[in-house]
């Protein structure tokens, strides 16, 4: 008699979110949203500190809003100390 075959294993839920809809950025281009949740995520860091949990949730938002050579860009001048955003 031929040995059954092995369960396949059950393969892991991805569960993949864009930010909330937010009422301030109402339009189709969400370009300040992307902006602003990448403020308010740093803002979050500095006044909570690196490791805060809370902070999260605004770097979920602005990475699925904000390109790639955004964040890049604005990382840099962060380094740099030339990024224009407050917080």
């Amino acid at each position: 008699e031929p040995e059954p075959e092995p369960e396949p294993e059950a393969a892991a839920e991805i569960k993949i979110e864009t930010a909330p809809f937010d009422p301030r950025f109402p339009q189709q281009n969400q370009a300040k949203h992307c902006y602003t949740r990448y403020n308010e995520f740093h803002k979050c860091k500095a006044q909570q500190g690196e490791d805060a949990e809370e902070c999260e949730k605004y770097a979920k938002y602005y990475r699925s809003l904000c390109p790639t050579e955004w964040v890049e860009k604005w990382n840099e001048e962060r380094e740099n100390g030339t990024w224009p955003g407050r917080y």
